[in-house]
This record gives C-alpha cells, structure tokens and sequence, in this order.
C-alpha cells in the first residue's frame, strides 16, 4: 500500500477534509493547513485532521525504511584463493595436477621424494603389531593366578590335617606351603606389572607410528581447499625447499562482493541482509544472483561520506569470474 492510497482510505473513514497538495507538511500527503482554518472548524474535526496527518507521518517512515539501496559500481572478487607450498625438502617424484583443473580439499597435487620416511614408516607399523601381540597377551596372569590358587588351596589343607592329626603334616612341610604361596603371589604381581608395561609400550609405538605417518604426509603435497588450479609452479624433477610454491589454487563457488554505500543507510555490523547482484554483459544479457551481506564497516569516509560493504554470492555454475564490475541492490528488512 503506497502512502497516498493509505491516507486516502483513512480520510475517508474519518471523514477527514484535508486536501492534497504539492507543498505538503510532511512531503507527500497532507496539506499545510493555517491556524485561522483550525478555528474555524469544531475540535472534534481538527482533532480528525491532526490524526490524518500523525497517520501519514508513520506511513512515510515506513515507505522510507522499506526502501532499496543500490551501490554502483560493486566489484567481484574471490573469496578465497592460497598458494600451496612445500613443507620439505626434496626433489619432486609427481605432479598430479595441471592448469584449470578442479581439485578437492584433501586431493593429492604432487609428491616429494618419500622413500626414507616410507621405509620408517613400515619398521612402525611391525613395532605396533609386537606391541599391540604382547599388551594383548594374558597368558601369564592366567598362569599366575593358577599357581596361586593351586598354592593356597595346599596349604589350606595341610593346615586342616594339622588339626586332627598334629605333626602331620610336619611343620617344614607346612613352611614350605607358604613358600610356594608366596612365590605364587609375587609370580602373579609379576605378570600384572608386566601387562602394564606392555600396554604402555604398545602407546609407545602408536604414537611413534603416528609421528611416521606425519612427517610422510609432509612429503605429499594435497589442496587445503576445494577450487581450480590456476598455477602449477612446481615441475616434475625439481628440487624444492620448504615454503616454496607448488601451485596456487582459487576458489569461485562463491564470490565476494565489494562496494561502497552512501554512509548511515546501513547500520554498521549488520548482516544477513538479502542483495541481489546484476552483471551486465556485453551481449546486453544481465546475470542476476542473490546473496547477503558479510560485513558493514563502522568507518565512514569523510571525504565523501561512504561506507564500505561486503557481501558473498553463489557462483556454482561457474557464469562470473573475479574483477567483473556489476551494481548491488540492497534490500533493507
């Protein structure tokens, strides 16, 4: 509903007599009415025509804040792009990639000679194995416990026979009982302290195994984000040093917006704020995507008064590209 519509019906239903005029108080709708006309009128009526103009007022401001705002010209520009770099020294064995190839986070790009930490990597994973066989091995506990048992049960029974018939069995017999119990016990401490020893060893070597496993992943360059090959800089054969490039990868799923607006027509911090995204082409075909705001910086300008806005849109079909010049109109909630 426009603001003229809306005054119009509430005039109507108020029985209002306040004409439409060109030099109106608030702009758009109600005319400037003089004092002498108020007089001359019954209250009840000026009381209707100020609530006509108090209508108007609330119905301007809200057309004013439902208003779009458009930042032209807005540049596009990647939103994400990395220089992939070795992590080691070495010569390079393989080249997985080359130029304007899509590659996944994670997908090998090439790989530095790796026969070394292979090789240590192998001797870990057969000293996992050992340590995992012996933490797992309960044998001797189980025997120890046996022993002990079969030691105490004896002499249980000794000591009964004691009772009903004394001197038998004789007391060096009965002393020699207690000695096998004893061994039996310390057999059995024995075991569950070496059980322990190889559990703990058996942590040894995983993490051993995992260091190995690490520093062979240095050796194999992989892309830490999902995008295009756009530069292969290391070549099959030669000899890099860590930091040096191997290629540079961009991303253009998505694409950041950049512009700047008139500064107060955006509060700073907001986000989330639905853009829509033109791009005329040079075919007359405009290209239309819809995105939000990022970011709207607190700093105004004061030379020109504008503030610097971001924003982000789809780019999965892959139709826009970075540096193009488009026009962003922002629609305020």
């Amino acid at each position: 509903m426009t603001c003229a519509h809306g005054f119009a019906k509430y005039r109507l239903r108020n029985k209002c007599q306040v004409p439409f005029a060109r030099n109106s108080l608030f702009g758009c709708c109600a005319q400037k009415v003089p004092d002498t006309y108020f007089s001359a009128i019954p209250k009840i009526k000026r009381r209707a025509q100020l609530s006509c103009l108090a209508f108007c007022w609330i119905v301007i401001g809200e057309c004013s804040l439902a208003a779009d705002v458009t930042v032209s010209p807005v540049f596009l520009n990647l939103l994400e792009q990395i220089q992939v770099p070795a992590l080691v020294e070495g010569p390079i064995v393989s080249v997985q990639i080359k130029e304007g190839q899509s590659v996944a986070a994670g997908d090998l790009l090439a790989r530095i000679d790796d026969q070394r930490p292979l090789f240590r990597t192998r001797q870990f994973e057969i000293e996992n194995k050992i340590a995992a066989a012996k933490a797992s091995n309960l044998s001797e506990i189980l025997l120890a416990e046996t022993e002990l048992k079969v030691a105490s049960a004896n002499l249980q029974r000794a000591l009964e026979s004691r009772k009903k018939y004394p001197d038998t069995p004789s007391q060096a017999e009965v002393d020699e009982l207690n000695l096998k119990v004893a061994q039996a016990q310390q057999h059995s401490e024995r075991a569950k302290t070496d059980q322990q020893l190889a559990q703990l060893a058996q942590s040894l070597a995983d993490s051993n195994l995992a260091a190995a496993n690490h520093e062979l992943s240095l050796y194999r360059s992989t892309a830490p984000i999902s995008g295009v090959v756009v530069e292969v800089i290391a070549k099959l054969g030669h000899w890099v040093r860590p930091g040096e490039p191997i290629a540079r990868i961009i991303r253009i799923d998505r694409l950041r917006v950049e512009g700047f607006a008139i500064g107060g027509k955006i509060a700073p911090g907001a986000k989330d704020i639905s853009v829509t995204v033109v791009v005329d082409r040079s075919d007359r075909q405009s290209i239309r995507r819809q995105g939000k705001v990022v970011f709207v910086s607190p700093e105004v300008d004061p030379n020109d008064g504008r503030q610097r806005i971001l924003a982000e849109i789809d780019n999965s079909k892959g139709e826009l590209g970075p540096g193009l010049r488009a026009s962003m109109i922002i629609h305020l909630p």
